[in-house]
């Protein structure tokens, strides 16, 4: 009989989920509210509120909001704020629906909850949070094909979501026919239809989008995105030089837990239900074919970490529910801290450089 460790509480509680989302509910605004706290923030005189250091990526359409707000800050934070619960949702519903851990268990949400918390990369908007989002959407639209015959909607679903995610990080485009292998290599539901299916979702907002700049006859938007799509640096010395340690930190600690869930998976993966089988094999997949991008184009780091910290959340999180020996309970508790500390290193210290 299988011993129950604290890891194993902390895995089947129900209070897991509704502690690791105060924690980050408190990491999150903390230093908009108390902005004295982190190095790098500024107090408004005219709001009190913080002005962080970081630069907005807010679209120009939201201009004027920001402008009445009167804090570009409050609605950067707010913005990717409501991102990240809809993130939290999606891998909510993802994990009840397929059962991925095989009990009854919130540690897939709450390992993206604290990831969320103490790595600063996600809490303001940016492309990179909305591309995530539109990823998680999109594996969660494609798990609904397994082995279904008639599975257009479905198909068509997460291919929009694609297309989506594609018009804010042009490079999610190259996930298309990777998803398309997966719904037919490991879902077993690729027909003729679903293959057009999953074409028109894909290109119908990449044509809505272009013809709103046709229409406004301003084609520099879209150039920007032809030139980023077809723009690679391939293993440039440069790129992997210009990191900070927070950075370095933050990507070395999401890369590895997720390498320890994915080595655990496929030793284990034995003892799923086929249907998961299937199903963590193509999040393992796709963990790996994002960090393979990361590797090649560093550049890309801080606009792929979110994709990073949502694909690697399950395979941690079915790590250290479906153990429980004293090495993976200690384990635990070195993550933890390690947290710990990379949420004291990102946000309680300044900058710093190699």
């Amino acid at each position: 009989m299988r011993r129950e460790r604290l890891q194993n509480h902390v895995a089947g509680s129900v209070f897991t989920l509704p502690v690791c989302a105060v924690v980050a509910c408190v990491m999150w605004w903390l230093p908009v509210f108390c902005p004295t706290l982190f190095p790098g923030w500024v107090q408004d005189p005219e709001t009190g509120l913080g002005l962080g250091p970081q630069a907005s990526q807010l679209p120009s359409l939201l201009a004027p909001l920001s402008k009445a707000i009167g804090n570009e800050q409050l609605l950067d934070r707010g913005l990717a704020f409501l991102l990240m619960v809809l993130a939290t949702c999606l891998l909510i519903e993802m994990n009840n629906r397929n059962l991925l851990l095989r009990i009854r268990s919130r540690l897939v949400s709450s390992t993206w909850l604290v990831a969320a918390a103490v790595i600063p990369a996600v809490h303001l908007y940016s492309r990179g949070l909305v591309a995530a989002v539109c990823v998680a959407g999109a594996l969660y639209m494609l798990f609904f094909t397994y082995q279904k015959r008639d599975c257009q909607t479905g198909t068509f679903h997460w291919a929009l979501l694609v297309g989506v995610g594609s018009i804010f990080v042009p490079h999610v485009i190259a996930f298309l026919p990777f998803f398309l292998w997966y719904q037919l290599g490991f879902l077993r539901s690729m027909t003729l239809r679903s293959f057009c299916a999953a074409l028109v979702g894909c290109l119908f907002p990449l044509c809505l989008w272009g013809g709103y700049w046709v229409i406004r006859s301003d084609y520099s938007e879209f150039i920007n995105w032809y030139e980023s799509l077809v723009s690679y640096e391939l293993l440039a010395p440069e790129n992997y030089l210009s990191f900070t340690i927070q950075q370095v930190a933050s990507w070395g600690l999401i890369t590895l837990l997720g390498l320890l869930g994915a080595i655990h998976y496929l030793n284990t993966s034995y003892n799923d239900r086929i249907q998961v089988r299937m199903l963590l094999y193509i999040l393992t997949c796709h963990f790996f074919l994002v960090e393979t991008f990361v590797c090649l184009q560093p550049q890309h780091l801080d606009t792929l970490m979110p994709m990073l910290m949502v694909l690697s959340a399950p395979l941690i999180a079915h790590f250290f529910t479906l153990t429980s020996s004293w090495f993976t309970n200690a384990l635990f508790f070195l993550s933890v801290l390690a947290f710990g500390a990379l949420g004291y290193l990102n946000l309680f210290m300044p900058l710093l450089r190699f």
